[in-house]
């Protein structure tokens, strides 16, 4: 009589667990449907909104790149016009210092000249 209630105790065992496999296979299968319907539905509530915000999200992209090649131009063509600036006062700094080394020769020679009047002059007093 034991042997015949462990033998049905084993069976029964063996019925849950293949119910317990089929109910699982039954539950994942329910809540992968659930999931798909879900996403149907949220698509169906928001996929409209979602698309539209998408267009304006890319709408703005392209605006803000087109934006950035603008000002990239503009900075482009300001830091020419600087270097050109920055050139050219290079180059008046450089004649107006080639200007004042000719002025102080000119000067020096001057001088020089007055020198050798003043000191001919002293010796003939």
């Amino acid at each position: 009589m034991a042997d015949k209630r462990g033998t049905a105790m084993a069976g029964n065992e063996q019925n849950r667990k293949s119910s317990n496999g089929v109910a699982s296979a039954n539950e994942q299968e329910a809540v992968v449907n659930s999931e798909t319907t879900i996403d149907q539905v949220r698509d169906l509530l928001f996929g409209g909104a979602q698309r539209s915000i998408e267009g304006s999200l890319t709408s703005l992209r392209e605006e803000m790149q087109a934006v950035i090649k603008q000002l990239q131009a503009e900075f482009a063509k300001e830091l020419a016009a600087v270097q050109d600036k920055l050139q050219q006062l290079e180059r008046t700094t450089e004649e107006k210092r080639l200007a004042s080394h000719r002025d102080v020769g000119v000067a020096i020679s001057e001088l020089g000249a007055t020198i050798s009047k003043l000191g001919s002059g002293g010796t003939g007093r």
